[in-house]
Order: structure tokens, then C-alpha cells, then sequence
């Protein structure tokens, strides 16, 4: 039940826009981004300096990517709502609806963020990524997608299970990116 093929627009910081800036808009025009896929070696042995689960916007609001800044790069899961996909050494990310559904606590919650200190200054030391599917080594623990929905929470609008369809392919959707302010 997911759409892994956006369309995405970054700001061009050397085309500041004139005049009065939206509150809820783009400082600088927004220019086609068309992220290659990730190469490996492009991750291994980068720390991890941020961990942001709301990357991304289409204007008033966001799609809930995940992001891992490494350098001046971020480490971009383009999902929506990527962290309700996304567990940690086998612990989700992020379950909005935990209570209702019975679920273990996630890493984070309204109560607090148990996962930035256990990721910020690690080193991803394996990485790979399949069409349906993600594993990455960050510090000697395990972030992960596993191909099938049952490790995730159900979608709390239609009840159907968060799961990949045929034509979905993760690896077009793992990139890295200069900024984390993706319009989509």
C-alpha cells in the first residue's frame, strides 16, 4: 500500500525568492531532483551526525521520510510515514497508534526519543538494500525494513497492512540528498 515513485523538487539556495517569503513555502526556487540510487560505498564507515523522522513537504505538511544526515549528506528513506516501516535491533521506530493495537513502545514516542542517542555518532559499517527490503549496521546494531507487513502496524485509516506492492521498489527510493527540505 505504498507509492514509492515521487516526483521531488529541492531548493536551489543560489535563487533566493524576491520579495515576501510564504510562511509555508519555499525560501528559494525549487529545482527537479532526481536522486541517483545509493551506492554502497557511498555509506559505509559514515557517522551518523542527525537522525530526522520528518523529512520532507509538499507545502502544509510532510510525508514523514526518514533521514539520517552523514556529513552534508542525508541518508533518505522516501516512504510516507517511514518510520511506522522502520524498526531498530527489532523495536519500530515510531507506532502512533501502540495503545490502540496492543504493540510494544517504539524507540519514539510523545514521551520521549530513546533512538537519537543510540545512533548519533555511530558508523554504518554494513548497508544494502533490496527492492522490498533494507539492512543497514549502524554501530553494531540493526536498522531494518523487512519485506513483510506483519512487523508493521496496519494503517490506522483503512485497516489494510503497510506493505510494498509488485511494481514498488525500495532501492528508488533510499538516496542520499542535500537537504532534507525534499518538496514532493
Amino acid at each position: 500500500m505504498t507509492n514509492l515513485r515521487y516526483k521531488f523538487k529541492i531548493p536551489d539556495p543560489s535563487r533566493p525568492l524576491a520579495g515576501e517569503v510564504p510562511s509555508f513555502g519555499p525560501t528559494c526556487e525549487l529545482i527537479d531532483f532526481v536522486p541517483p540510487a545509493v551506492i554502497v560505498d557511498m555509506v559505509i564507515g559514515r557517522a551518523v551526525e542527525q537522525l530526522c523522522t520528518h523529512v520532507g513537504t509538499y507545502g502544509m505538511g510532510g510525508p514523514g521520510f526518514f533521514g539520517l544526515r552523514l556529513g552534508s549528506d542525508w541518508l533518505v528513506i522516501a516512504i510516507w510515514g517511514a518510520a511506522s516501516w522502520i524498526q531498530f535491533d527489532g523495536r519500530l521506530v515510531e507506532d502512533w497508534f501502540l495503545d490502540t493495537n496492543g504493540r510494544p513502545r517504539p524507540w519514539m514516542t510523545d514521551e520521549g526519543d530513546d533512538l537519537t542517542g543510540v545512533v548519533v555518532g555511530q558508523p554504518i559499517t554494513a548497508f544494502e538494500v533490496a527492492k522490498h527490503s533494507l539492512t543497514a549496521h549502524i554501530g553494531g546494531r540493526t536498522l531494518s525494513i523487512s519485506e513483510s507487513p506483519e512487523s508493521r502496524p496496519i494503517l490506522e485509516g483503512n485497516k489494510q497492512p503497510r506493505r510494498f506492492e509488485p511494481n514498488d521498489d525500495l532501492r528508488k527510493a533510499v538516496f542520499l540528498s542535500p537537504t532534507i527540505k525534499i518538496w514532493v
